[in-house]
């Protein structure tokens, strides 16, 4: 696909793991800044994120983010400035019911998102090693017949834990049942997560830029993984994390560093700040030094 070119970028679209922050759960240096110059030149930010929305608010206030934070793969979009939810589209009961009979038929972990609360099967080292990836730890309950429970309480998203090398597997057997009822993907080497049908970090990023007045060639995102796919091919400048999958870079118009290397810092100035050099012509996957 052929994006439009342009030098003026009024949206950024930021994932957060992998791409922004390593696992370290640092903000690199020069981050915030390049954040702030480029919102004081009148751009918004938001982070698109698979996390929650009490996980994330740490994030948005280290960076100083302006703009609402899509979590949950897109299935939930809020001002955290007002608390006020401007967008949430929860799995429907019946398939999440389905979803979760189906994992746990085959053994596998899978946890409910309610309320930005966690709903598990049973507490054990699945919940323990998710709990790792934040410093804000979620309130967990530990429900006896979760099947029945999201049938009552439809979550937000479910996201099912297993070793790396079964992963892929299991989201190609639920891929394959489930078809377009929902949306399946990998989130993390050890994580798989279902959403909503259609519901997508590229389709909340649409969204949220029509809320805000903006054309999708002033939209620049930036990923590092399967989830981020559909963001970075909707966005009018789409930059994924040297390293991620094959088809994710595929889906960029450049190439960009990983956190270790401060990479969205040095995107922003190369490419969303006015005096940056030039939108990115012709050659696909040039990569950020």
């Amino acid at each position: 696909m052929t994006k439009p070119a342009t030098q003026h970028y009024r949206l950024l679209a930021l994932d957060l793991d992998g791409t922004l922050i390593g696992p370290d759960l640092q903000i690199p240096p020069g981050t915030r800044e390049a954040i702030a110059a480029f919102q004081r030149q009148g751009g918004r930010v938001t982070l698109a994120t698979g996390r929650t929305l009490r996980t994330t608010l740490p994030f948005a206030a280290a960076l100083g983010v302006d703009g609402p934070l899509i979590c949950y793969q897109g299935a939930l979009v809020t001002d955290h400035h007002t608390g006020r939810v401007l967008l949430h589209e929860p799995v429907p009961p019946a398939l999440a019911t389905e979803a979760v009979h189906r994992l746990l038929a085959a053994g596998v972990y899978v946890q409910a998102y309610i309320d930005d609360e966690l709903y598990v099967p049973w507490a054990g080292a699945e919940i323990a090693f998710y709990q790792t990836f934040s410093e804000v730890k979620l309130a967990v309950h530990v429900v006896a017949d979760l099947a029945a429970f999201v049938a009552e309480h439809p979550p937000t998203k479910l996201l099912f834990i297993a070793h790396e090398d079964l992963v892929e597997p299991h989201l190609l057997g639920l891929q394959q049942h489930f078809a377009e009822r929902l949306h399946i993907v990998r989130s993390h080497v050890r994580f798989g997560e279902l959403t909503a049908p259609g519901c997508t970090k590229g389709r909340a990023l649409a969204w949220l830029a029509q809320q805000l007045g903006m054309q999708r060639h002033e939209v620049a995102a930036a990923g590092d993984q399967a989830n981020d796919l559909e963001m970075i091919a909707w966005a009018g400048l789409g930059m994924a994390v040297r390293g991620s999958p094959a088809p994710v870079q595929d889906q960029a118009d450049v190439l960009i560093d990983g956190p270790h290397q401060a990479g969205v810092a040095t995107a922003i100035r190369r490419y969303l700040l006015a005096e940056a050099p030039s939108q990115p012509s012709g050659e696909q996957h040039q990569a950020l030094s």
